[in-house]
């Protein structure tokens, strides 16, 4: 039977604006303006989808423009949306973020309102889909007891982006549960209460969860790359050359850990996929959009070639 991935979580529709001079407050700036569609979930499995691997998305939309964008957006990129909700009278999910003219994100705003639908019956309702899954994607902005539900009821690997520190906060009680989990600094301190001024305090929080029960934890560096802890006791920190020209860092993380599952869905080593996912991170800042259209294995095989130290 074909191995497929389950994501669990946020879709939205993406407003991206990108001014073209320094960010002013109370002021009216010259800018770019793209609109796409996103939410983390959704995103890490386009990607995963560009990669190769079936993906499934359970998720809640609106019966409006934008709901409709959002499935028809998300099936033509290859994702079985056969199973997402639609809602009479909601709003879909909508993240608008304001980059300055260096293409950082200044500030951002969603409306995920939608997603208290994804709640317990609508799980139950998809059972079969999700423990016939290699993996899930599980987002942690759904409702702690949806969270808990599924933890509790599918002996499958779960994978978890913090996304926040807000939501990183709310993954301490998880991480007995959670196989694989991807922080970055400020996540990692918000889960473990550890500050982390230097590499001594990363390596001290992340075993802390390893200690936990995750067994694989992917703590995002940056442009410094990443560094990897798992059960075993494995530790590898790696980056990559710095990117010679960034278009959009937005979807960076995304594409990231859609590596990582790809990365364990193909029994993939180790190393082989911190390349993968550091690859694919620079795929994704080489787009205007969130996710690269291009990305395919053949790309990241040629971005370690010409990125890797």
């Amino acid at each position: 039977m074909e191995k497929y991935v389950v994501g669990i979580g946020a879709a939205n529709v993406d407003i991206y604006g990108k001014s073209s001079i320094d960010i002013k407050l109370h002021y009216d700036h010259p800018s770019v303006i793209n609109t796409g569609v996103g939410g983390v979930t959704r995103n890490i499995l386009e990607n995963v989808s560009l990669l190769g691997i079936k993906t499934v998305l359970l998720t809640a939309i609106g019966d409006d423009i934008y709901g409709h964008l959002i499935k028809s957006k998300s099936f033509k990129a290859g994702i079985d949306v056969s199973k997402v909700l639609k809602v009479k009278g909601a709003r879909s999910g909508i993240f608008m973020q304001v980059q300055d003219k260096n293409n950082d994100m200044h500030l951002a705003l969603c409306d995920m309102s939608v997603s208290q639908y994804i709640d317990i019956p609508y799980i139950k309702k998809n059972s079969n889909v999700i423990k016939k899954a290699s993996a899930i994607i599980l987002d942690p902005s759904i409702n702690d007891d949806v969270f808990e539900y599924v933890l509790n009821n599918f002996n499958i690997p779960v994978f978890v982006d913090p996304v926040s520190e807000a939501y990183a906060k709310k993954m301490k009680k998880y991480v007995n549960r959670i196989y694989c989990l991807k922080p970055n600094i400020s996540e990692l301190e918000a889960i473990t209460g550890t500050k982390i001024n230097n590499d001594d305090n990363i390596n001290e929080a992340a075993l802390k969860l390893i200690k936990k029960g995750i067994k694989r934890l992917y703590v995002s560096l940056g442009a410094k790359g990443c560094a990897y802890y798992d059960y075993e006791g494995n530790y590898i920190k790696r980056g990559f050359k710095k990117v010679k020209k960034m278009i959009n860092a937005s979807g960076a993380g995304d594409s990231f850990f859609a590596a990582i599952i790809y990365a364990y869905i193909m029994n993939l080593n180790i190393s082989d996929t911190i390349d993968k996912a550091l690859a694919a991170g620079i795929v994704s800042t080489q787009s205007k959009e969130a996710i690269n259209k291009k990305m395919s294995v053949r790309l990241l095989n040629q971005i370690i070639k010409e990125y890797k130290k």
